[in-house]
């Protein structure tokens, strides 16, 4: 390794950027303030209707999105023991329109577009938040395990995480439904037993 970090020059690809993590890669993200990361690709599959990741894959190698898409696919299959019907992407994504039996729509100029379907593609905007929360809630943005096992472990544990979490707070708010239904029940029947009725004297 130390012969390849003395050997390699600016313009060489698969070039060593971390001595004590070699296998990161350098990603050009082409915005202004931020050009490159420094990192792995995560990939995540989301459902549209509750926002939970259903697929979680971390990759190693320098892929483009759209050759991502099948190894997630297949780790959803695997899992829920079912095929995915549709994908939506964003305008950004340059791939093939179909993977086995899953169709990939993509947003583009249509007037007789239905309102299904253009409300999907609007749904689809809600994964940015899910990433957000991810790198800044769930420590993705920077992974203290070691290797690109611990970079596969980080990514499995993010999603769960998250996951647990969406989970405990619709847990938390049926808990304070139930627990103030009961409540007023037995507000109601104490009333009935313990406040003497009046009667009226003349």
């Amino acid at each position: 390794m130390f012969k390849t970090v003395l050997a390699q020059k600016r313009s060489d690809s698969g070039k060593v950027y971390s001595l004590h993590e070699p296998d990161v890669k350098c990603y050009t993200k082409g915005k202004e303030h931020k050009r490159f990361e420094f990192g792995s690709k995560a990939s995540f599959l989301v459902t549209q209707s509750t926002g939970v990741i259903v697929g979680a894959l971390n990759f190693t190698e320098s892929l483009h999105d759209s050759k991502t898409l099948p190894a997630v696919l297949e780790q959803y299959e695997r899992l829920m023991g079912k095929e995915v019907k549709n994908i939506f992407l964003d305008r950004g994504y340059r791939g093939p329109k179909m993977i086995n039996n899953t169709a990939l729509h993509t947003p583009k100029p249509d007037k007789d577009i239905t309102q299904t379907k253009r409300k999907r593609h609007k749904r689809r905007a809600a994964i940015e938040p899910v990433i957000g929360h991810l790198k800044h809630d769930y420590r993705m943005s920077r992974n203290y395990l070691k290797g690109t096992v611990g970079d596969a472990i980080n990514v499995i544990l993010a999603a769960a995480a998250m996951n647990f979490k969406r989970m405990m707070n619709k847990w938390k708010v049926e808990f304070i439904f139930w627990a103030l239904k009961l409540l007023r029940f037995f507000n109601f029947y104490t009333q009935l037993i313990f406040v003497p009725k009046l009667k009226m004297t003349f």
